[in-house]
């Protein structure tokens, strides 16, 4: 898939995870997650999670289970056979539980990146994420955009730090980079532009409901947690309310630049 091709490498020895296809996988266990939105449902037993997936176009289901270690996944598509969307799901989930114990956390977010620093845009679908970030790249000269939909934020040594992944929504934006984090802004539409810097509980709120998780389950809970707390205590947090207009674009660049001086003159 093109989405993949930025991001492969030689030598998988140290993989993370694996996705192994064509698995005799069996449906079972207790329903604990329903989505209609994204025709998926979420079983669990003693022993594994299972997810099933419903292909819009042909009405198929596909299975993919894994163990609670999160270290490998069995799925019953076909390698001769492959639905190309719902292996792209299978492949972003797999990822997401696997390194989250890792200080890796798979987040819904519109990233701009300018001046070597990168900017995260969150919020809920439609509050205007994407928009928000097309205003930076039409205000600010250099700007650029390295996902639009789901980046990997990472707290490693001792700094948050954003990559692009292959998951990038209808942007289509597939970059295998990685910059410092300058700032993160929760976006909501008002009538008017007002931005405030968020720390402590309010600043780890605005960013958990953002964050790809599995709630039943205790270890990546705390992994989550223990990540999110470590990236609230070094980055700029923001609540931004906002139109979508160029002023709105300045002012959040305007804000969260003044606190990367800040940061570094301290």
């Amino acid at each position: 898939m093109e989405n993949l091709r930025p991001f492969i490498v030689g030598n998988a020895e140290n993989a993370d995870f694996s996705l192994l296809l064509g698995c005799d996988v069996k449906l079972s266990g207790k329903e604990i997650y329903k989505s209609d939105e994204y025709d998926f449902a979420i079983f669990e037993s003693e022993r594994v999670f299972c997810i099933k997936f419903t292909d819009i176009a042909s009405g198929k289901n596909y299975l993919l289970e894994f163990d609670k270690d999160f270290k490998e996944y069995r799925t019953d598509m076909s390698a001769d056979c492959i639905c190309k969307d719902v292996l792209n799901n299978m492949l972003m989930l797999s990822f997401t539980f696997a390194t989250i114990e890792k200080k890796s956390l798979m987040i819904h977010a519109s990233v701009a990146v300018l001046d070597g620093k990168a900017y995260l845009f969150l919020g809920k679908s439609g509050t205007g994420k994407s928009t928000h970030c097309r205003l930076w790249l039409k205000n600010f000269k250099n700007a650029d955009i390295l996902n639009d939909d789901n980046p990997v934020l990472k707290f490693e040594n001792g700094e948050t730090v954003v990559y692009g992944s292959p998951w990038s929504g209808k942007g289509a934006v597939y970059k295998n980079e990685r910059y410092q984090v300058g700032g993160i802004a929760r976006l909501a539409q008002a009538p008017y532009n007002k931005i405030e810097r968020k720390s402590g509980a309010a600043a780890f709120a605005l960013l958990y409901t953002s964050c790809s998780k599995l709630p039943w389950s205790e270890a990546c809970m705390n992994a989550l947690c223990s990540t999110l707390s470590d990236i609230v205590s070094k980055t700029p947090i923001f609540y931004l309310e906002c139109l979508p207009d160029d002023a709105a674009a300045q002012l959040s660049h305007s804000a969260m630049s003044s606190e990367i001086l800040r940061y570094r003159s301290e």
